[in-house]
């Protein structure tokens, strides 16, 4: 495991308290295991960047599996070969049947490698853009031109581009075109659309050539917690996985675009709310998500299949023993050995409570170190059902959270 600030330590604690996965900078600190599927992923990565590749892949899981860890390890490799990298989780405020919610959170969500990986927006985006082709009135003029040879630009979109880089070099007011961006309803000066869902590829597809030309990989755009589009009315529902659809059927018209999406099982059994219960939806998706077992490149990456062995469970917590002790400054190695570490993974296995091991773990080491190292006293069998009991209920508590309407 490599070193670690107690910053960034705190910061994962932090994470792993609220339910969440580390950032992307940081999750490589915790990750153990699908070691097969990662290689797999690095393989679409790859593709993306050399050649041209535009691809759709599936993260099925149950709550807690791994999806979103396994998304932002995803963004992590991605962020090593230059790619711009953006997560958005559906919710009640960010809905794909109100595809101008969608957009802005992706204008909002955008990252790249000078950011770390932590979202810094289109603004920080075009900013640097400007900034590295108009240093001068000739670099300034030179930067036109070349924006008129960037290919399958939409018209709106350069005229957008154009306006904001004259604005910037002029000092002028840049506000409309960054508005006009970010998909408030404004059309800045010789931009004749808004971006809606009707214009939609042609704006993602300006998105990633401008991306391109800016001297990024492409994009990769994770869509998390599609599960919770099953918990809403049949008209709510059925909007969601057409714009879904949409989005699929956008990839293969791109280049250097992955889209990943995260969703539990029961999204791809349940006929009556799940994928199968809207046919343009299912027809599209159907054939796509089969595979053989063994083929990590496969469209679909099942992680209830891709299950974490016992090692790998002891390393997690010894892993997340590491970043406590870093972020509280005490000795957790040796107020929690290396000895019980086992005794505490088997006490989580026996536990009878439909949460997967993974997530489970987790929540019971990092309850267990913070109860020892506030109650230096305390033996660590007596304070381990407690570490169970809080573990269990914190993942109760989140669950019930995630499911509200959207209504």
């Amino acid at each position: 495991m490599t070193q670690i600030s107690k910053r960034d330590a705190r910061k994962i604690v932090q994470s792993i308290r609220e339910g969440t996965p580390p950032p992307a900078r940081l999750v490589h600190h915790l990750h153990v295991g699908w070691e097969r599927w990662l290689d797999g992923m690095v393989w679409y990565l790859d593709a993306a960047k050399d050649d041209d590749l535009s691809a759709v892949r599936f993260v099925i899981g149950e709550y807690g599996s791994g999806k979103t860890h396994f998304l932002r390890m995803t963004a992590h490799m991605a962020l090593e070969r230059r790619f711009v990298v953006c997560e958005i989780t559906l919710s009640p405020e960010v809905r794909l049947d109100r595809f101008e919610t969608v957009w802005r959170r992706m204008m909002e969500n955008l990252a790249t490698p000078e950011s770390d990986g932590e979202r810094e927006g289109i603004e920080a985006i075009l900013n640097r853009w400007c900034e590295q082709v108009a240093q001068s009135l000739e670099q300034f003029q030179q930067a036109l031109v070349e924006l008129e040879h960037i290919p399958l630009l939409d018209p709106d979109f350069r005229q957008a581009l154009r306006g904001y880089l004259r604005a910037w070099f002029e000092e002028g007011n840049r506000d409309p075109y960054l508005q006009w961006f970010k998909g408030d309803p404004i059309k800045p000066k010789g931009v004749r659309v808004r971006i809606d869902r009707t214009n939609a590829r042609a704006m993602l597809r300006s998105l990633i050539q401008f991306l391109k030309q800016s001297g990024y990989s492409g994009l990769v755009l994770f869509l998390d917690e599609l599960e919770l589009i099953r918990e809403q009315s049949y008209k709510v529902r059925d909007a969601n996985y057409d714009v879904l659809r949409q989005f699929i059927d956008d990839a293969d018209n791109l280049s250097n675009f992955l889209l990943l999406c995260s969703a539990t099982s029961k999204m791809l059994t349940d006929d009556q709310k799940g994928f199968p219960s809207y046919s343009a939806l299912w027809q599209r998706l159907g054939g796509m998500l089969g595979g053989v077992q063994g083929d990590y490149r496969a469209i679909m990456v099942n992680l209830d299949e891709a299950t974490l062995s016992d090692d790998d469970l002891l390393e997690l917590a010894k892993r997340l023993r590491t970043v406590h002790s870093v972020a509280h400054d005490w000795q957790a190695e040796q107020a929690v050995s290396d000895e019980f570490l086992p005794r505490l993974v088997q006490a989580v296995k026996q536990q009878v409570v439909e949460v997967p091991l993974p997530r489970l773990v987790v929540q019971a080491t990092i309850f267990l170190l913070e109860a020892k190292q506030q109650n230096p006293d305390r033996d660590l069998e007596g304070l381990l059902p407690g570490a169970l009991q809080g573990a269990m209920e914190h993942i109760r508590q989140q669950e019930r959270e995630r499911y509200r309407s959207w209504e």
